[in-house]
């Protein structure tokens, strides 16, 4: 098993060449991406919307809500029109609406996007009095025309609004009260603090979970998500990684007697309150701009950090950067750059890939030119790090096992590379 996977790293180690060239963006990286100065918005109009009579209603009156336009096609079907936050822009084409009938009726809805294909499965969303909440029911079956990249579904309306969307709703406001119900935050050796504040101004959130004392020389782990506001899974398996690192187990409790993690779980709350495709409230793509640093969210992160290069008590260890795509990606950074720790992601990744055999990852290994976050924390601290993308329609008990697993593997593996550093200095 092991040849295998160590076969898979280094083809993808030989095939993923170290560039001299001036990075202009990835593969599926828009035009212009790394230019990250301030770009004009084409904002949604918030507003309810009625089709057809007896009416049907949209809204996108809530946080997280994308929905332009509604339009009755006839008198069963309608369309819901999504434009994104500004263009050119990757195909991620967001969306989340409200909807519900003056009289209980069968609906088809098709959904429209300007500049994209769709992408994401629709789910419906009921509110739960108990919860005071939004939460997901199922999803809906889709058909799906790739001529022009809409998508059709049928659905039961009544008076009572349903919410659809793209993803289950993770908005900025909750964030608190959800790091809370999962039992993150609460405990003695977990400080919740204000970062800094996003564009529009909204907290950027940082916890520090540790049990090492402040005169105790230490390693850290950082944890950086939701960059790009739909990338759900991602999210949701950052905060499992997360109920790891606090939990009772002998294991978390070691590494945090050892380590320090230092967690930023929504840098973009801007995005995903306003229902962005994929940009801050700048318009630009934040995992561009690890360079330049011309947006606030990323200068908050960098702030944050930046003084423990070079610390005599506090030194960067590992990094993950967590995102969602269509499959479960793993992005290290090129085996052949030397790192410290050295080939850490390698190891990792084929500790994860032994241990969740029924479940399918790749791994492509990208060099160090890019202005991406992995790639900052590499050229400021000299670390490896990676980005950790999870399937967009991972099952969710996967998600859940995988993301517990490689949770645990972390934390064995880092704290055998620290016991080794000590070692060997």
């Amino acid at each position: 098993m092991y040849r295998l996977i160590w076969f898979v790293i280094c083809f993808f180690c030989l095939t993923s060449c170290k560039s001299s060239k001036e990075f202009t963006g990835f593969s599926y990286d828009p035009v212009d991406v790394t230019n990250t100065n301030d770009k004009e918005l084409d904002p949604q109009p918030k507003r309810i919307i009625g089709a057809d009579s007896p009416k049907v209603w949209v809204s996108n009156e809530f946080d997280g809500a994308r929905a332009n336009d509604f339009y009755a096609l006839n008198d069963s079907t309608f369309e819901v029109y999504i434009a994104p936050e500004n263009a050119p822009i990757n195909n991620s084409p967001w969306y989340a609406f409200k909807i519900w009938s003056d009289t209980v009726r069968m609906a088809k809805i098709q959904l429209n996007y300007r500049d994209a294909t769709h992408r994401y499965v629709p789910k419906l969303l009921s509110w739960v009095q108990a919860d005071s909440s939004w939460e997901e029911q199922w999803e809906l079956e889709v058909e799906y025309d790739s001529t022009n990249g809409t998508a059709t579904f049928d659905v039961l309306l009544a008076n009572d609004p349903i919410i659809i969307s793209g993803q289950p709703l993770h908005t900025s406001s909750k964030l608190k009260k959800t790091l809370w119900d999962r039992e993150i935050i609460g405990h003695g050796f977990v400080k919740v603090r204000e970062a800094g504040l996003s564009k529009l101004g909204r907290p950027i959130w940082e916890l520090d979970i540790t049990e090492v004392a402040e005169d105790q020389k230490a390693p850290v782990l950082t944890l950086v998500g939701r960059q790009h506001p739909p990338e759900v899974t991602g999210y949701l398996a950052s905060l499992i990684f997360l109920e790891e690192l606090t939990s009772d187990s002998e294991l978390a409790k070691k590494f945090r007697q050892t380590f320090v993690v230092k967690a930023f779980p929504m840098i973009n709350p801007d995005g995903v309150d306003l229902g962005h495709w994929r940009h801050n409230a700048g318009g630009v793509d934040l995992n561009r701009d690890w360079s330049n640093f011309n947006q606030p969210e990323t200068r908050v992160i960098r702030d944050a950090l930046s003084w423990m290069k070079n610390h005599d008590l506090r030194r960067m260890f590992y990094a993950i950067d967590f995102h969602s795509t269509n499959e479960n990606l793993f992005y290290p950074i090129n085996q052949e750059v030397k790192t410290t720790p050295d080939d850490f992601t390698q190891k990792w990744v084929g500790r994860i890939i032994e241990n969740n055999p029924e479940t399918e990852f790749r791994i492509e290994e990208f060099d160090t030119s890019s202005p991406i976050a992995k790639n900052w924390f590499y050229n400021t601290f000299g670390i490896d790090a990676i980005t950790y993308e999870v399937d967009d329609s991972i099952d969710p008990e996967q998600l859940d096992s995988v993301s517990r697993s490689a949770a645990n593997l972390l934390m064995e593996l880092l704290l055998e590379e620290w016991e080794k550093s000590i070692l060997e200095n």
